[in-house]
């Protein structure tokens, strides 16, 4: 009893730790906003800087992601040491900053540098808050914030769909904007910039309400429990088709989302007369209610058919996920009407959005407890190269370099996700054999 009363004492109370979680999931959502509102804007930015759809792909994608997932590592291995209030605040403000000097670029390349920094400065978001929770939560009651947090992306890509619509449909009344100390700029840049304040009120509410947590076990027994490099890449090879499948099939299948993420808007705008509010509506709405549920759908199937007895239930559901994607994926670019688009859209986003219920659990449901850490890690590299950084270029690569035309974008979002949908399934499918052996 004294023990139990010991550690009562020692661990944060839980309504705490819960207000903490409720602020990182505010700058997840901040985070989010100065991620996604350049889709809303690719018609403006193209207009004035004289870029190609391929050159948007890589301001969506490449120089963001390539950075962010780069980035996390290092800045993960900082979380293990650092103060990770003062790292998360920090970021806070870089991203913040690197927003809004969005805004200010008057070129492709000023525009590149400052979304590579966006991304450096959001990396520091996830690998310190879910290293602060795990020190503000007792490990029977962690899985729950943590889910949170995580669900919080696709919540937050809805909310940034709806926040950078309004603000948008705002300025757009407007030819050019005046703002203080910056004078009259486009309204594009203008939406960069207010977009960006947010992340003023976020910077200050971490820093003065977030606590830093006491670390639980000292330093020398996590560094204990670190098993050489060269023992998890030997068992990543010994479970390659296990791996394969979730590395590699479920980013695949992340790259299909982004595709859409990205190019959605842009197809809307050109061929079926919407403006970049009523699309930021639409769209952030099923975000909202489609992603979030398509996540929470897929992990919960898993379990149901893993509770029967099914040793690839996690597999199968990621399968069942782009199978079921599949042909409404085919069909919203085909429609001419933009409510049928947005009912066939609805669906896409479900579906689509299972796999990632499903998939990426399966990592700490196989891996050795000492072992969870950098295989996730390795995991959110894959995906962001792959998903995020492949996914919008390659649409744009088919609109440019296959078609030829920007309005033809509706046939690049037919070819290009599907087949990768495909591909997802195919890489998804050939792990089915050694999953089933491993759990066996």
């Amino acid at each position: 009893m004294q023990d139990e009363a010991h550690d009562r004492e020692r661990w944060p109370a839980e309504a705490y730790g819960w207000y903490v979680v409720f602020v990182m999931c505010l700058c997840s959502i901040v985070a989010f906003v100065d991620r996604q509102i350049i889709n809303l804007l690719v018609e403006d930015i193209k207009t004035d800087l004289q870029v190609t759809d391929t050159q948007i792909g890589l301001l969506q994608g490449l120089a963001f992601a390539l950075f962010y997932a780069f980035a996390a590592i290092p800045l993960g291995r900082l979380a293990d040491t650092g103060n990770r209030r003062i790292i998360i605040t920090i970021g806070i403000a870089v991203w913040t900053a690197a927003a809004a000097a969005c805004g200010l670029a008057r070129s492709f390349v000023q525009l590149f540098v400052a979304r590579t920094v966006v991304g450096v400065g959001e990396a520091t978001l996830t690998p310190s808050g879910f290293s602060m929770l795990a020190d503000y939560f007792r490990p029977a009651r962690l899985s729950l914030p943590l889910a949170v947090m995580t669900g919080s992306s696709f919540f937050g890509s809805g909310i940034a769909l709806l926040i950078g619509g309004y603000v948008i449909a705002q300025l757009g009344r407007f030819e050019v904007v005046t703002l203080p100390l910056l004078g009259v700029i486009a309204p594009w840049k203008a939406a960069f910039i207010i977009g960006a304040l947010p992340g003023l009120f976020a910077t200050l509410l971490f820093f003065f309400t977030v606590r830093e947590p006491e670390r639980r076990g000292s330093r020398a027994d996590v560094a204990q429990q670190n098993p050489p490099l060269r023992e998890v890449v030997g068992f990543m090879v010994q479970h390659r088709g296990v791996f394969g499948a979730v590395f590699l099939g479920v980013s695949v299948l992340a790259a299909v989302q982004f595709c859409l993420g990205a190019w959605v808007p842009a197809h809307f705008i050109r061929n079926l007369g919407w403006t970049a509010p009523e699309i930021g509506y639409a769209y952030g709405l099923i975000f909202l209610f489609c992603g979030t549920g398509g996540v929470i759908s897929g992990g919960w199937f898993a379990d149901r058919l893993l509770a029967r007895g099914q040793l690839d239930a996690h597999l199968r559901v990621v399968r069942l996920s782009a199978l079921l994607a599949l042909p409404f994926v085919l069909a919203f670019p085909a429609m001419s009407s933009g409510g049928a688009a947005v009912a066939l859209l609805a669906p896409a986003v479900f579906f689509g959005t299972m796999a990632f219920g499903a998939g990426p659990s399966l990592i700490p449901v196989i891996c050795p407890p000492r072992m969870r850490g950098l295989l996730i890690a390795i995991y959110l590299l894959i995906a962001n190269i792959v998903g995020q950084a492949g996914g919008p270029i390659i649409v744009a690569l088919f609109t440019d370099r296959v078609f030829g035309a920007p309005e033809l974008v509706r046939y690049s979002l037919m070819v290009a996700p599907s087949a990768l949908l495909l591909l997802g399934a195919a890489l998804v499918t050939m792990g089915f054999k050694g999953l089933r052996e491993f759990r066996a």
